[in-house]
């Protein structure tokens, strides 16, 4: 099936370098294991039944589903991932919709913009806005950079300026064969960069190690956080312990699906819901969107309800279609 149909493209090794091209767009590398691994299962069939624009990629891709059966896609997929001969990348099955509080093991290359808004007992409002920088390293690896603005109400008086900012990494630590499970291990620093006295600052550097996990349920994503968060020469010493858990499903198969969904916040004594969903915004997935509202339960004296959300930017993916 290969190469009768895709190898003209593609090549019969992969590379998508022919002798003769034939169509006006870069045929996809199926050897880059960035590539062939970092999609799941279901965009790959429908690429390969309906054709490219069924995802938002080039019309120049032809569909096969009325020549094919389901079992022939799904061969033929295992075929094409198959160029990739490096062990070790997670595949793209536990690629799961990001949740807007626990942290993806999947590692990514995105940009995320994750806006709060909170309503004080007093009347006032307080606006937080965070901007990550995520990359991937390697097959296993990843890095971001976290950049945070905050306008904070007191009273009458409102203060606005730069937060702590924050670096971390995180590593997969397992996936099972079937890619239904996945382990990783993280570790975020935030430095002590904003103003205390103007309440912009946490008052010291912390050290936050964490482990995230996702596990696929049938059509049911689960994914969790546990985190502790250790204060170094600050005023206060106290530990945290943090964390999250999510149960969410995508409506289609579509990169650009509805996912629906709902996490458990907790920090110490507080404990929190935040019912949310998500949708792409793009025919391929790459831009999405995410809204949600944050709910204390438990310690809410010490909680306020959040508008949340995020505006997320596959920068490696295409945005718009190719011709």
């Amino acid at each position: 099936m290969y190469g009768a149909w895709c190898a003209s493209c593609h090549a019969l090794d992969g590379t998508g370098l022919v002798e003769i091209p034939t169509v006006t767009v870069e045929p996809m590398d199926f050897t880059d294991c960035a590539v062939t691994t970092s999609e799941p299962d279901a965009d790959w069939e429908l690429v390969i039944a309906h054709g490219g624009p069924i995802a938002g990629l080039s019309s120049q891709m032809p569909g096969y589903g009325d020549t094919l059966s389901s079992e022939q896609i799904q061969a033929l997929m295992g075929y094409v991932r198959s160029f990739c001969d490096e062990s070790g990348w997670p595949m793209g099955n536990l690629n799961f919709s990001r949740p807007i509080f626990t942290e993806k093991a999947f590692p990514e290359n995105e940009v995320v913009i994750v806006p709060s808004v909170s309503h004080k007992a007093d009347g006032g409002t307080d606006l937080r806005l965070r901007t990550v920088y995520e990359r991937r390293i390697g097959r296993r690896g990843h890095a971001e950079i976290g950049i945070p603005v905050q306008s904070l109400a007191e009273g009458s008086r409102r203060t606005s300026g730069f937060g702590d900012f924050t670096v971390a990494g995180k590593y997969v630590l397992h996936t099972n064969e079937a890619s239904t499970r996945i382990l990783s291990g993280g570790l975020e620093v935030k430095f002590h960069t904003g103003s205390e006295l103007s309440g912009l600052g946490g008052g010291a550097t912390v050290f936050e190690p964490y482990l995230s996990s996702g596990i696929s349920v049938r059509d049911l994503i689960i994914q969790g956080q546990v985190k502790l968060e250790l204060p170094v020469g600050g005023a206060s010493d106290e530990l945290e312990f943090v964390y999250n858990l999510y149960g969410g499903k995508d409506l289609s198969g579509l990169p650009s699906t509805w996912t629906v969904g709902a996490e458990l916040n907790g920090v110490s004594d507080r404990l929190a819901i935040t019912p949310q969903i998500r949708k792409g915004i793009t025919r391929t997935g790459a831009i999405a969107i995410a809204l949600g509202v944050r709910i204390p339960i438990l310690n809410r004296q010490r909680q306020h309800v959040q508008g949340v959300g995020y505006l997320i930017w596959e920068y490696l993916d295409p945005v718009r279609a190719a011709p």
